[in-house]
């Protein structure tokens, strides 16, 4: 156990959620119930490329302590969402161009979050411009980790990409009115045509226990990360801003606790995860390295009890470099428990 800026943190023994001599990789969490969760694994290339796109799902039913085998999906994405009303939706990462300001992505539904049924989407950037970027007609927008229902049914999802005009990528939030079947562009979360890197990409955004939104950025491996903030339901942002040097660095990953601390997880290097004990993400205090090994050290993270989180990661010994028939990449999971000091 560590005890960093009154907060008592134990990290669990790693375990094995799944394994593969192929492509295995890239992991996010969607949580059905606290027992029911989907480790979602990309199985292909890192590549924007909507022929050849692969991916796969395992599903536990006891809060992660025991996984399915993988099942196959053509691209279940990133981005998910049990609703209010107990089905679940599923986007797709990649998008297709389809005109100037119109790309159409995957929309997967189901009733129980395990078997989905799939459509198109439509996705309107007006004002904003799209490009073509990667390959098989893909657009140069993508879906990516959030997406949240309101309280009057609207769902706002994160996407993120370079628009016409654009130096570096952008991100942005898209909203539905008809659950899902059609988007339109709401608001850019950030943008800086100086912040160096790739600019403001990656995005999650979380709500906080006052109803505001709290949205995390990647800039570039190794540097911080960017935050800002909407009290509107995400019409408007604040400026986006670095945040502390030691809030690295891709794909965050948010969720406020149940007991009000606000944790993230992020890495490159390592996985780590730091925590927020106001809640706010204001204050962060210190990261702890959960896995310092071969990874791409995407993570995702999920409450399964009151002050216990999931936290999952890719052990990827031979990088970026083709699989071998000898090694396996693996998703692993850790549990890790989070109190504040008596």
């Amino acid at each position: 156990m560590q005890t960093v800026g009154g907060l008592q943190i134990v990290v669990g023994e790693s375990f094995l959620i799944s394994r593969s001599t192929g492509r295995h990789w890239f992991p996010t969490l969607a949580r059905i119930t606290p027992e029911r969760l989907l480790v979602k694994v990309w199985c292909t290339e890192d590549a924007i490329d909507p022929a050849t796109t692969a991916s796969a799902y395992c599903s536990t039913l006891d809060g992660g302590l025991t996984w399915s085998t993988p099942v196959a999906q053509r691209d279940i994405g990133h981005s998910w969402v049990r609703r209010q009303a107990g089905d679940c939706l599923a986007l797709s990462y990649c998008t297709l161009y389809k005109s100037e300001s119109v790309c159409q992505g995957g929309i997967g539904r189901s009733a129980d979050g395990l078997e989905y049924r799939w459509s198109t989407g439509t996705v309107d950037m007006a004002p904003l411009k799209l490009g073509h970027w990667g390959k098989s007609g893909a657009a140069s927008v993508v879906f990516a980790r959030s997406v949240l229902e309101t309280t009057d049914g609207r769902l706002l999802a994160t996407m993120y990409g370079r628009f016409e005009g654009d130096s570096l990528d952008r991100s942005v939030l898209v909203q539905s009115a008809d659950g899902g079947d059609t988007w339109r562009y709401l608001s850019t979360l950030g943008y800086d045509a100086q912040a160096g890197g790739e600019g403001l990409n990656e995005p999650c955004v979380v709500r906080l226990a006052d109803g505001e939104l709290l949205c995390v950025m990647r800039n570039l491996s190794g540097k911080p990360m960017w935050s800002a903030r909407s009290t509107d339901d995400g019409k408007t942002w604040s400026p986006a801003r670095p945040m502390q040097p030691e809030a690295l660095s891709v794909f965050a990953d948010l969720c406020l606790m149940s007991n009000g601390v606000l944790a993230c997880s992020s890495g490159r290097p390592g996985c780590r995860i730091m925590f927020s004990p106001d809640g706010r993400g204001e204050v962060w205090v210190a990261p702890t390295t959960v896995f310092a090994g071969p990874s791409t050290c995407y993570t995702a993270i999920s409450e399964v009890a009151p002050g216990k989180l999931l936290y999952v990661h890719d052990v990827v010994p031979t990088g970026w470099d083709q699989p071998r028939p000898d090694v396996f990449q693996e998703i692993r999971g850790v549990f890790i428990t989070v109190g504040r000091e008596p």
